[in-house]
């Protein structure tokens, strides 16, 4: 069964479709809307789930398969209609390293995926910062009580290209203000 578009729910039912094709231990280190999605931002939908390579554990070999099976095909040919996998390797990877505040979102027999707190996710929209990053990172603020000083420290684990970045700068800066703004109660 093909998946048309990633929610909380497809994401889930992937997960435990793909459990039994993988090999054991198989960890997924998913960023993006998915993991929004995953994390409770009920109307968050997405065209693809991202994986970030360099914090995986995956046979490269047989992933491609067994995702296709799953419902979602690997980084498929420019022009694809659907839902799909994305494999993101360390040049285009704007996400600070995980470190023990990593949250798992899908255990089963082989695979475990995970994906960074919310203030890793927030750090890691800062970079393009669409309309659509920007609800994720309200959503991510507000439903988990990310502290900016928490985003200021995921920001200095961003890969070194980014860290001191003017467009990440410049979109914290303007974060600070936001979350200001967010805490006051609505009239």
């Amino acid at each position: 069964m093909m998946i048309s578009e990633i929610n909380e729910r497809s994401a889930m039912e992937y997960f435990a479709r793909l459990d039994p094709l993988v090999k054991p231990g198989t960890v997924l280190f998913v960023i993006g809307g998915a993991a929004i999605a995953v994390l409770g931002a009920k109307i968050r939908v997405t065209a693809d789930i991202d994986v970030a390579l360099p914090f995986s554990k995956l046979d490269m070999s047989g992933f491609a398969e067994a995702s296709q099976k799953a419902g979602l095909p690997v980084n498929p040919v420019l022009g694809y209609q659907g839902a799909f996998v994305e494999l993101i390797g360390p040049l285009m990877l704007t996400v600070p390293t995980p470190n023990e505040e990593a949250v798992v979102l899908f255990t089963g027999t082989n695979l475990t995926v995970k994906t960074g707190s919310a203030a890793d996710l927030v750090a890691s929209k800062l970079y393009r910062c669409s309309e659509q990053d920007y609800e994720d990172i309200q959503f991510l603020v507000c439903a988990a009580g990310v502290r900016f000083e928490e985003v200021v420290a995921s920001v200095s684990r961003l890969p070194e290209r980014f860290r001191d970045d003017v467009l990440i700068r410049d979109n914290l800066a303007n974060l600070k203000t936001d979350m200001e703004l967010w805490k006051e109660p609505r009239q």
